[in-house]
């Protein structure tokens, strides 16, 4: 390569040099990629990652009933290449077996399967295969199948026929039309003639299970006689009081199981053989004098989940609940009491309240498992709030929970906090709502849209008339400094401000790149794709339920803490069926209704 120094008003020719290849960090870079090919006569749908660095091996993951990819995000450590199938074939599930009894499924999986070995330069000892319930099932079955050694299989299904029937999708698509008895036999009998045929007992296999998962006894116990037989058989009980429902005994076992993938992906086969993690026995005594200490403790738990903020609804959902448990005594009876919630929006030494529905949530036993296990299943909240904000004077709130045990003469208050960040607005009559949380606290903030000013913003009215009963409006509007590089950059709205009152209407943001480019200034280099404003279905607002009259228009953005506005224009609604008309600020003329669209009114801008 020549050395060349171009001065800068004499650039060299792009032609003189190397053509623009790939850059190979881009094309090497370890990412997820889901495909769909055909294998046999079958689609399948599937993820593969490809391995980091030098770990060559082949992990297969077959997905339990309800799941898209098994294990969810808990393999992103896995260095290994990885291979997650979907059980999803012909728009039905297969247990990876058979579709409506056409076992011709495992054989297009299997050679998907092989042909990433072969491409991979790996022979069947170096593939793991693993599963979850279904998938731990389909996990045993492709090993014994088709030569596989290293099997992790957490509670597995030994009648998948029997597992199958009745399942909702599950059996009307494996089993075929209704379900017959001899196809839920023929698909009951699938592991047992496996097991019975197999004669090659140098396996690697990982059984996982608990005596506290009904399958244990109705499935799992039928595989241990044949499974035993296997030179490297590994049976891991998980046991726990916290565990309730058959998949909490993947999630409890998940650091054994992971271990044990990480060591089967690198070569190395562990011998752990039967073995128990956890433990059932609980010290009652200690438990109950725990439990009873932590409910005496001054602090309750209040975290918000959910928000749902429209401009017809506001539903806060999320837990709260007063942790342990009360002790039991005489008088008492049950230890377990009811408690009632209440929201609280302070400020300035006063308080709004809304009450707060109690209602079950799944699993919050497991989430806040402090030492003993306690149920918490009635620790969840659901509060409508939309007539409480709607009264709200202007002014920004700190979000607490209020919960209350009557039978125990408790009532506490603490401040509401999101563990995973909550950003909503919503705005209606001319005021915004900005619900914001994190882990530090929530925050309601209600503002009016008619202290917004321009600040520096560009906006630039495209269209603004009147289209039969809807007001067709959109156009530019961003800050520049500010990237508006997705739609949840911002919050649009329309505010028509009549002489008694104001009526707001969401505007949702578009990308539309070509439209926002001529209004960059040189030299702004900042990504303005999404600072399009339209109305949520883009073919106008509703204004059919406003009475008549003559309104001035308003455009906010909402971006950060600040609220940008300009004027739009005005719009006068008749009765009687004659046209509504809209002018744009800056027009003298009537901007023309749908029924009298020219050229000129199509050229009509602000």
């Amino acid at each position: 390569m020549e050395s060349t120094h171009v001065h800068p008003d004499d650039p060299q020719a792009l032609s003189t040099l190397p053509h623009i290849s790939p850059n190979y960090r881009t094309e090497a870079i370890r990412h997820p990629e889901i495909r769909i090919e055909k294998w046999g006569d079958w689609e399948i749908e599937y993820e593969f990652t490809p391995a980091a660095g030098d770990h060559g091996n082949l992990l297969v993951v077959f997905s339990s009933v309800g799941s898209t990819y098994g294990f969810g995000k808990a393999l992103s450590g896995v260095q290994c290449n990885v291979l997650r199938i979907r059980d999803r074939f012909a728009g039905g599930t297969s247990y990876y077996v058979c579709r409506d009894m056409d076992f011709s499924v495992s054989d297009a999986v299997e050679e998907m399967i092989t042909s990433y070995s072969e491409r991979l330069g790996l022979s069947r000892d170096a593939v793991v295969l693993a599963g979850s319930s279904k998938g731990g099932s389909a996990a045993l079955i492709y090993a014994l199948k088709y030569g596989y050694r290293n099997i992790v299989a957490s509670t597995p299904q030994y009648f998948i026929g029997s597992y199958s029937q009745g399942h909702g999708n599950l059996g009307a698509s494996v089993l075929g039309k209704g379900e017959p008895q001899e196809n839920v036999d023929t698909l009951d009998a699938v592991l047992p003639t496996l097991l019975a045929e197999d004669e090659d007992r140098d396996r690697n296999i990982y059984l996982v299970s608990s005596t506290r998962d009904y399958q244990y006894e109705e499935e799992v116990v039928h595989f241990l006689p044949a499974l035993r037989k296997y030179s490297n058989f590994n049976l891991v009980m998980v046991e726990s009081p916290a565990l309730i429902k058959h998949a909490e005994v993947t999630r409890q076992g998940l650091s054994a199981i992971l271990s044990i993938i990480y060591a089967l992906t690198e070569g190395a086969a562990p011998r752990w053989g039967e073995v128990q993690i956890g433990s059932n026995d609980v010290d009652e005594p200690a438990a109950a004098a725990h439990l009873a200490n932590l409910r005496a403790r001054d602090t309750a738990l209040a975290v918000l989940t959910g928000a749902s903020l429209t401009h017809q609804q506001a539903r806060l959902t999320g837990h709260a609940f007063i942790p342990g448990a009360a002790a039991e005594t005489e008088d008492s009876g049950n230890a377990e009491s009811r408690e009632t919630k209440q929201l609280v929006l302070e400020r300035d030494g006063k308080a709004w309240v809304a009450d707060a529905d109690t209602v079950a949530v799944d699993q919050l036993y497991l989430k806040y498992f402090d030492t003993y296990f306690t149920p918490y299943k009635d620790g969840g909240f659901a509060c409508d709030a939309r007539d409480l904000f709607e009264s709200l004077p202007p002014g920004t709130y700190d979000v607490s929970a209020r919960v209350a045990s009557e039978s125990e003469a408790i009532d506490r208050r603490v401040p509401l906090v999101a563990y995973n960040p909550i950003d909503r607005r919503s705005a209606s009559h001319g005021f915004e709502v900005v619900l914001k949380g994190d882990r530090n606290g929530v925050r309601l903030i209600k503002r009016s849209l008619a202290n917004g000013v321009p600040g520096g913003t560009v906006f630039s009215l495209e269209r603004f008339l009147m289209d039969g009963q809807k007001l067709r409006v959109y156009g530019v509007f961003y800050l520049p400094g500010r990237n508006a590089e997705h739609k949840s950059h911002a919050a649009y709205y329309l505010t028509l401000q009549g002489p008694d009152t104001a009526h707001t209407f969401d505007l949702k943001p578009l990308q539309m790149t070509e439209k926002v480019r001529p209004h960059v200034r040189p030299g702004d280099f900042g990504s303005y794709g999404y600072g399009f404003f339209t109305s949520p279905d883009g073919k106008g607002v509703d204004l059919s339920a406003l009475p008549a009259g003559t309104y001035t228009a308003q455009v906010t953005m909402s971006a950060g803490g600040s609220l940008f506005t300009h004027e739009a224009g005005r719009v006068e609604l008749r009765q009687d069926g004659d046209p509504s008309s809209a002018w744009a600020n800056g027009t003298q003329e009537e901007v023309k209704t749908s029924e009298r669209k020219t050229l000129r009114a199509r050229l009509w801008r602000p």
